[in-house]
């Protein structure tokens, strides 16, 4: 799995942004497959939505370009393709999403280029709007995946309502990573996309409160976890992303052991049945 993403999430959630609800996300845990592109974190409405790359027709319209393929990423596997030549201002990386009743969303992500282009800016749009720079949204590549981290960066979405959101990271120059310009065998990579936001209603914690436990905690990681509400989803995530327990049909009353596991933080995230929103909450193994 992704740690180094998934390391800063969890240190944002471990500084009190417990509201910070995780949106979609992208860490390409499987390099085959029919859903190999699409999120595979996030809400299950956005994990309908796949990553693309794409060509600017005009300011309200995109055409896919080029098929993705797989390489190496900071742990597992990375989006990549060609085809970025001649690409200033119109070659771009695209997510979409949807977030009803959600404000301060937040961005991470992880981009590299082998001799591909180095400058990108990023923006986002509503479903009937067109792109606005992401301030702060400049990312600059080298043939790494430290230099172009993009790392809790504020996107300034506002009155999507249940329409679409957009965000691309748009080629702005045709410099390459080479010091050159870019050409047709230029490759560029993407991984580790996560966006998050904030309820609005303001009832997460409450909601939370109110109808989970987790007992004792601290624990040795044995402990039980009980829902006043049925339960569509209950899962264990270790501090570096590793999901190490998971239970796709929990009951109001839920014994887990998990026998040998290493001491620290861990992570709770449950779904209930009603919905289709994930709470997460930390606990320690001692």
């Amino acid at each position: 799995m992704k740690k180094q993403l998934l390391i800063s999430i969890f240190a944002l959630l471990l500084c009190g942004a417990f509201a910070q609800d995780t949106i979609t996300g992208w860490t390409f845990p499987a390099n085959t497959g029919t859903d190999s592109l699409n999120a595979n974190l996030g809400t299950t409405q956005n994990m309908g939505y796949d990553l693309r790359f794409q060509l600017v027709i005009n300011p309200t319209s995109d055409s896919t370009i080029n098929s993705l393929v797989f390489t190496d990423g900071p742990t597992t596997y990375a989006a990549a393709t060609m085809g970025w030549e001649n690409g200033a201002d119109v070659r771009f990386w695209s997510i979409k999403f949807k977030a009803a009743d959600h404000k301060n969303f937040k961005l991470f992500s992880k981009q590299k280029s082998s001799d591909g282009p180095r400058d990108f800016k990023i923006q986002w749009r509503l479903s009937n709007g067109t792109f606005a720079d992401v301030p702060g949204g400049i990312v600059t590549l080298e043939e790494n995946w430290t230099s172009g981290v993009v790392n809790n960066l504020t996107v300034p979405i506002a009155d999507q309502g249940t329409g679409s959101v957009y965000i691309r990271w748009l080629m702005s120059s045709d410099m390459a990573t080479n010091g050159g310009t870019v050409t047709p065998g230029g490759w560029s990579m993407i991984d580790d996309i996560l966006v998050t936001a904030v309820n609005t209603l303001g009832v997460d914690e409450v909601i939370y409160t109110n109808r989970i436990n987790l007992y004792p905690s601290p624990n040795n990681g044995s402990f039980t976890v009980t829902s006043t509400e049925p339960l569509s989803m209950l899962s264990i995530i270790s501090s570096d992303g590793k999901t190490v327990y998971n239970l796709a049909n929990p009951a109001l009353q839920n014994p887990v052991s998990l026998k040998g596991i290493a001491k620290g933080v861990y992570f709770l995230k449950i779904r209930f049945s009603d919905n289709d929103k994930t709470y997460t909450r930390k606990f320690v193994v001692e």
